[in-house]
């Protein structure tokens, strides 16, 4: 039986506004720029539940977020 465990990582991307003064004008900042977030954990669990998991969690929100498995020691 295989007793690892393992985590389930997301992080996702945001738009950041990069202009000195803030500003904004209808809806749109002056200047942006597209960065990812730290990765989080979303839970524990088996390898492949955390395959399943992942495939799943890509379907429903697209190239807006990316995952990843990391094996707890």
């Amino acid at each position: 039986m295989n007793d690892r465990r393992y985590t389930v990582q997301f992080r996702k991307r945001v738009v950041v506004c990069t202009d000195p003064q803030k500003r904004c004008y209808n809806g749109q900042f002056a200047s942006s720029e597209i960065r990812w977030t730290d990765w989080e954990d979303v839970y524990t669990t088996t390898l492949e539940d955390a395959k399943d998991a992942i495939e799943t969690f890509t379907k429903i929100n697209g190239k807006s977020r990316e995952y990843r498995i990391r094996e707890i020691k």
